[in-house]
């Protein structure tokens, strides 16, 4: 993978937003959250490097702390879609017959529902909150984590080694969590990897409609809306937030290919 240029500029953008993501409160110049209206709407300056939103409030702080927001919805939301498909997918592969039909009919069902649909038919009705954001993603997202592990599964419960374990009376239980689940990790590490930008981009888009972390906590989405508003004066609010979820998903997506060519 340290060949491969791409991959390593993915881990390194990852790497500092992680860095940026904890050090907010040190290295934002201002309150995220004071109202400062006679500053309202000022392009960027030495006193705010991004400018200023409708209130007065520096961007770039806003920026810095969205970043928290928006990492912890991905890893959150994709650690939920990981661990049901992976039990999904584990019970499916490992039993198969009957078990295998009716889950894998449940996964093609859950596939021919329009995801954001979806996701703004339960957030409309539990009502917007970070928490409901990252568990309504989560929900919706998993899967295609069920799939790529019944198919490790399928593949891996035949193998020698597997065959052994039977013989020498392992439970079903030690077979799919000790010998089966650990070598069948690695497109899920992939699949995970590549899920949580995706799952940064949705918040983002549940976040611009108006459904998703909601003001005055910043996160990209919702500054991206209140930039709307303003688009045609104050293109700073909009660029801004668009430049960060445009990095983080591509870093995302670059370490996502990595670790699937190591992998193949």
């Amino acid at each position: 993978m340290a060949k491969n240029r791409l991959t390593v500029c993915g881990g390194v953008v990852l790497l500092l937003l992680a860095l940026v993501a904890g050090a907010a409160p040190w290295l934002s110049p201002h309150d995220p959250l004071q109202v400062n209206l006679p500053d309202a709407l000022l392009p960027p300056s030495a006193a705010y490097p991004l400018g200023t939103d409708q209130l007065g409030r520096d961007v770039l702080s806003r920026l810095l702390y969205g970043t928290r927001i928006s990492l912890l919805i991905g890893f959150i939301a994709v650690g939920i879609a990981v661990v049901i498909g992976t039990g999904i997918g584990a019970i499916a592969g490992f039993y198969g017959g009957w078990v295998d039909a009716i889950l894998m009919r449940f996964v093609d069902t859950m596939l021919s529902i329009p995801t954001i649909f979806l996701l703004l038919s339960i957030i409309a009705v539990l009502g917007p909150s970070i928490q409901v954001v990252m568990a309504v993603i989560g929900l919706t997202s998993w899967m295609g984590v069920a799939r790529l592990v019944r198919a490790e599964l399928l593949s891996l419960k035949e193998r020698e080694f597997v065959l052994a374990a039977r013989v020498l009376g392992a439970s079903p239980v030690r077979l799919i969590t000790r010998h089966l689940l650990p070598n069948a990790m690695a497109p899920v590490v992939v699949s995970a990897t590549l899920g949580v930008g995706g799952a940064i981009l949705t918040e983002s888009v549940l976040s611009y409609l108006g459904l998703g972390v909601q003001p005055p906590t910043p996160s990209w989405g919702n500054i991206l809306n209140e930039g709307r508003i303003a688009l045609g004066v104050a293109w700073w609010l909009t660029v801004s937030p668009g430049v960060c979820i445009l990095m983080t998903v591509l870093a995302f997506n670059l370490l996502g290919e990595g670790l699937r060519e190591r992998y193949k």
